[in-house]
């Protein structure tokens, strides 16, 4: 980097000394006077300059007669010393020097008594190669007629190659930054945005066009702004890298990011910010999983033997509300019963969610499925004044327990129509997508709050009052035992829930 800065630099010093160069001869405006003692001051102080001069230079007349080289132009180009004054390039022998430009340049000076400047390649006489970068300068005598141009060339192969190797260095950059999946932000320490770089400018929550020049206060929201804000002055006090997370709803869907805020220099830091969505949902599913693999466990364990002392007290109120000396305590012990069944319901579900319960996998259509139910939702949305809309695809069979795709299914309705309010619609889709199958359950209700997302299908959560909280993680059990996935996409406008089997 260091020496990139260093070639940079010095090609920046010698394109600014060639055009003084070329400001100054143009300024001199050489003039020749055969009996003027100025004349001939001025012109040996000339020759003094060209001879001395770092760079080659030659003076050629109309037609392209060398009138004067200095040593550095005799030796790149292999003047014959002594015998070249007046003679062509072509009458010493001098060839693949782009003459040919040379003497085009030349001819348009004569005509337009104007300066002219120009690059070409060559390979000399002894095989080496030269870039150079030519100035030529007409030289006026007193009548104001041009007498002869000074030309000026200096060998630029160096700066082409720091030029090239810049180019390419600029170009590795680009095409890094455009495989970067990250957002780069240049942030100043009070937070003003410098500069950006976007793999993804769908995911950016306020325009680019909008960022430059801005506070974060004022292209994010007040929480994440003062966490960037917190993370910036940590990692200018202490030099070290700070991590943070953080979450934006961008069209209505629901991010998490993970920002790196490292030094840049003594005023500004670099942040690095990572979608960490997809992360953050399989660190959920896993930890849903596990609560699910427990209380499967648990239920497998225990179920069984709490039903049966269950089973035995149910029966004994049911006699004994059936005897007349217990006739004042037949509505407890009805209200005993129910709540002896709600709670053997309740144990059913569990066993439901046994990681190990046995699955009759049989191939079948999940569109059959779906039409042997309909009748059964319609019913049910029919009686809430709601209706129910089918859409299906055709799709291939699956290796599917029809059993429990339809508690699936049901489970997931029930739901939907629960949260939807009248003259409302809930529709059941099938399709392929990817080359797997999807099953989606669209309802029509408020959504579902954003920091409720994570908690879906946790055993015994549940936002309604007479919920056990195990009607989603049975719906997250069964998926899983059909080696599928759940995703959930969710607005003001509704939630749908979309399956996805592999074919």
């Amino acid at each position: 980097m260091n020496d990139q800065h260093k070639s940079k630099k010095q090609l920046i010093y010698e394109l600014s000394e060639l055009r003084q160069q070329l400001k100054e001869l143009e300024t001199a405006q050489i003039s020749f006077s055969p009996n003027s003692s100025d004349a001939l001051h001025l012109e040996n102080e000339s020759k003094m300059f060209v001879e001395n001069s770092a760079d080659a230079i030659i003076r050629l007349n109309q037609s392209m007669g060398i009138l004067f080289a200095n040593s550095i132009a005799i030796e790149i180009l292999g003047i014959p010393v002594g015998n070249y004054v007046g003679k062509t390039p072509a009458e010493l022998n001098l060839t693949g020097y782009s003459f040919i430009l040379w003497k085009i340049h030349i001819e348009k000076i004569f005509i337009t008594k104007q300066s002219s400047m120009f690059e070409a390649g060559f390979t000399n006489y002894k095989g080496h190669h030269y870039h150079y970068r030519a100035c030529l300068v007409p030289e006026f005598t007193t009548d104001g007629s041009i007498q002869s141009v000074l030309c000026t060339f200096r060998n630029i192969s160096h700066l082409k190659k720091v030029l090239s190797a810049l180019r390419a260095s600029e170009k590795r950059n680009k095409q890094l930054l455009a495989a970067l999946p990250d957002l780069l932000m240049h942030l100043s320490n009070d937070g003003i945005c410098l500069d950006f770089h976007a793999a993804h400018p769908t995911l950016v929550y306020t325009p680019l066009d909008e960022r430059l020049g801005k506070h974060i206060s004022q292209v994010l929201p007040a929480e994440p702004a003062d966490k960037i804000m917190a993370g910036i002055q940590l990692t200018a006090e202490s030099g070290k890298i700070q991590v943070i997370e953080y979450q934006l709803t961008i069209n209505n869907i629901l991010y998490f990011f993970e920002g790196r805020i490292i030094n840049f220099n003594t005023d500004s830091v670099l942040m690095i910010v990572r979608n960490i969505s997809e992360l953050i949902r399989l660190k959920q599913e896993l930890s849903r999983l596990d609560h699910l693999y427990l209380v499967g466990e648990m239920a497998a364990s225990i179920g069984h033997e709490v039903r049966n002392p269950m089973t035995t007290v149910r029966g004994y109120l049911q006699l004994f509300s059936s005897k007349s000396d217990f006739t004042n305590y037949k509505e407890t012990f009805n209200i005993m019963i129910e709540e002896l069944d709600r709670a053997n319901t309740i144990i059913s579900e569990f066993l439901s969610l046994a990681k190990n319960k046995a699955v009759k996998l049989e191939q079948q259509n999940l569109n059959t499925i779906i039409h042997a139910i309909a009748p059964l939702i319609q019913s049910t949305a029919t009686i809430s004044n709601k209706s129910l809309k089918l859409d299906l695809e055709i799709i291939p069979d699956l290796l599917l327990d029809a059993q429990e795709i339809r508690q699936l299914i049901l489970n997931l309705v029930n739901n939907g129509l629960e949260s939807m309010s009248p003259d409302t619609v809930i529709t059941i889709k099938t399709f392929i997508k990817n080359n797997k199958i999807v099953l989606a359950i669209q309802d029509m209700g408020s959504g579902i709050p954003p920091e409720l997302m994570d908690k879906l299908g946790t055993p015994f959560f549940t936002t309604k009052e007479q919920g056990t909280g195990l009607g989603l993680a049975i719906c997250y059990s069964i998926v899983a035992r059909h080696k599928a996935t759940i995703e959930i996409a969710t607005n003001p406008q509704g939630t749908t829930f979309f399956i996805t089997f592999d074919q």
